[in-house]
């Protein structure tokens, strides 16, 4: 995939999904766990439900953001374009070489 051209526009937006899908890990990471739940010893505050619920609206929003980008009707595989994609926005693809 090194000759695929991703434009800058499509790599902050993976950047932008990434930061909100981070958000929503760090939140979940901070939540009592399920079988507390289940069990009765533990219970998810509301505003921590409330939080959890915004970040992954913000993370829809993002995906959405993303996938609408015509650049996905330009790619021959779309597997092998998100695979680029996620490669370019860690920093490690192809257009990051000096």
């Amino acid at each position: 995939m090194a000759d695929l051209d991703i434009p800058e526009e499509v790599i902050a937006a993976q950047r932008a999904y990434d930061e909100a899908d981070a958000e929503v890990h760090r939140i979940v990471a901070s939540m009592p766990s399920g079988s507390a739940v289940a069990a009765g010893e533990a219970e998810i505050p509301d505003d921590l439900a409330d939080e959890l619920h915004r970040a992954r609206m913000a993370r829809l929003d993002r995906m959405e953001e993303l996938r609408n980008l015509p650049w996905w009707d330009e790619v021959e595989s779309v597997l092998k374009a998100e695979m680029a994609l996620r490669k370019a926005a860690r920093g490690d693809g192809p257009q990051d070489a000096a």
